[in-house]
């Protein structure tokens, strides 16, 4: 007698089943979209509107990320919080000339280096705003750049006299009126500061949701 292979068809579901998984299928998916269209509701009709000190409010703690302060129309940040914002970094190169002559000797460097600018608002001074009908009152800071931070330095000429040798010092005079030029040139010869001013205007217009319109310092 030889070996037989038998192969059985899988068991189909019943009809019954069948009806009863797409039953099932309908009423879960009916209520996700009951649930969904009640949030929808919530959110676009139900949700009570925010006050346009509260929404100042909370674009002020949005863009400071600090804790903020309502008292009547009033908006502060407080005090024990960050007094620094910076809100735009930048990489910028300078360079700058050293040079000294003593007993007919000369010694000349010229520095090159690599450093990134951030730049932002001092909040130190910052009294918040506060809402006279339509109108809000107070004045945002200037912008100023907040840290200037070498990232790399290059000799870039190097002349040693006789007699007005080039010391450790020397470099180091140089590295500091380097950092002090870079300070210069991101605050004169760049758009930095105007760029965190763009910044923070849109931040602050779009966050309050009309309730602050930006003045121009």
């Amino acid at each position: 007698m030889s070996d037989c292979d038998f192969s059985f068809p899988p068991p189909s579901v019943p009809p019954k089943r069948r009806r009863g998984s797409r039953i099932l299928a309908f009423f879960g998916g009916l209520t996700v979209l009951l649930v969904g269209g009640m949030a929808a509701f919530y959110y676009f009709v139900g949700k009570p509107a925010m006050s346009p000190v509260d929404r100042l409010a909370e674009a002020l703690r949005n863009v400071t990320d600090s804790e903020v302060t309502v008292s009547g129309s009033r908006v502060t940040l407080a005090r024990a919080e960050m007094r620094e914002l910076a809100v735009v970094e930048r990489k910028v190169q300078s360079m700058v000339k050293y040079e000294t002559k003593w007993l007919g000797s000369d010694k000349m460097l010229i520095v090159k280096g690599d450093f990134l600018i951030k730049a932002g608002f001092d909040l130190t001074g910052f009294e918040g705003f506060e809402l006279e009908g339509d109108k809000v009152v107070g004045e945002w800071p200037k912008a100023k750049v907040l840290s200037v931070e070498q990232l790399d330095y290059e000799i870039f000429f190097f002349k040693s006299g006789v007699v007005n040798k080039v010391s450790e010092e020397d470099i180091q005079k140089v590295t500091n009126l380097l950092q002090e030029q870079a300070r210069i040139d991101a605050e004169e010869h760049s758009d930095i500061l105007e760029s965190a001013e763009r910044v923070i205007q849109r931040r602050l217009e779009d966050l309050s949701q009309g309730a602050y319109e930006w003045q121009p310092n």
